[in-house]
C-alpha cells in the first residue's frame, strides 16, 4: 500500500497473532454502539486514530478494503488514545460513520482472516492450518528468497524440521510470505511456530510476526 493513509500491515499481524498465534498485544474493547437496524451485522476493520475533538476521528479499512472517516463516540476511552493509535472497530455498513470498539472476538478473527487472504499473505489452507491444525515448533534448516514481494514481505521458501508434541519430529517443505522486518528470524537455526494436521504432515503453515 503506498499512500500515507494506507495502515502498515506490520499491524494487521500484529492483531492477526494477538488473537490466534500467540503474539501478545493490547486491544481496548467496549460494547458495540446499538444499531439502528436491530438486524443489521457489524463489520469490522482496522482504524487509525486521526484526531481527538468532541469525537474520536478515525480513518478506517474495511475487511473488503474499503477506506472512510467514521467517528467514535466514545467518552470512557477517548481519554486513553491518541493519534496513530490502531484500533479494532465495529460498524453499521448502512451507517458507519458511527464507529464502536469490537468486542466479538470470533467476529473479528474471521474478519481479520479474511483480510489476510484477500492481501494475499496467508492462502485459505493456511489460514484452516493456523486456525485449526495443532501448534508446535520447527527448527529452519535451510532458506532462500524468491524474490517476490508483497506489500512489507518477502516470499521465502523454507525447510524446517517439525516437532511433534506427542514426540518425534517430521521435515516440511512451505513457502511464506514473511514480514520484511523478520527476515532475521527465518535464518537457519531459527526456531518458527508452525501449524499442521495430526494425520496429515504433507503441508504445514508456518507464522512470524512483525518484529
Amino acid at each position: 500500500m503506498g499512500d500515507a493513509n494506507a495502515m502498515p500491515t506490520a499491524f494487521l499481524l500484529t492483531f492477526l497473532a494477538a488473537i490466534g498465534i500467540g503474539v501478545a498485544a493490547t486491544v481496548l474493547l467496549s460494547r458495540p454502539r446499538p444499531s439502528d437496524n436491530p438486524e443489521a451485522t457489524p463489520d469490522v476493520g482496522v482504524g487509525t486514530v486521526q484526531k481527538i475533538e468532541e469525537v474520536v476521528t478515525v480513518e478506517v479499512e474495511s475487511v473488503t478494503g474499503q477506506r472512510f472517516t467514521g467517528r467514535l463516540c466514545d467518552d470512557s476511552v477517548a481519554s486513553a488514545l491518541r493519534p496513530g493509535a490502531v484500533l479494532l472497530v465495529a460498524f453499521d455498513p448502512a451507517a458507519r460513520e458511527h464507529l464502536s470498539l469490537a468486542d466479538d472476538m470470533l467476529a473479528v478473527r474471521a474478519a481479520f482472516d479474511q483480510m489476510m487472504v484477500r492481501k494475499g499473505l496467508l492462502t485459505g489452507h493456511q489460514v484452516e492450518l493456523i486456525r485449526h491444525g495443532t501448534r508446535s515448533h520447527g527448527v529452519v534448516t535451510a532458506m532462500r528468497t524468491t524474490g517476490e514481494t508483497c506489500e512489507d514481505h518477502r516470499e521465502v521458501v523454507l525447510d524446517v524440521m517439525v516437532r511433534r508434541p506427542a514426540g518425534g519430529q517430521f521435515p516440511a517443505h512451505e513457502t511464506a510470505l514473511v514480514p520484511a522486518s523478520s527476515m532475521s528470524k527465518v535464518s537457519p537455526g531459527s526456531v518458527v511456530y508452525t501449524y499442521y494436521r495430526p494425520h496429515d504432515e504433507s503441508s504445514v503453515a508456518i507464522a512470524v510476526p512483525p518484529s
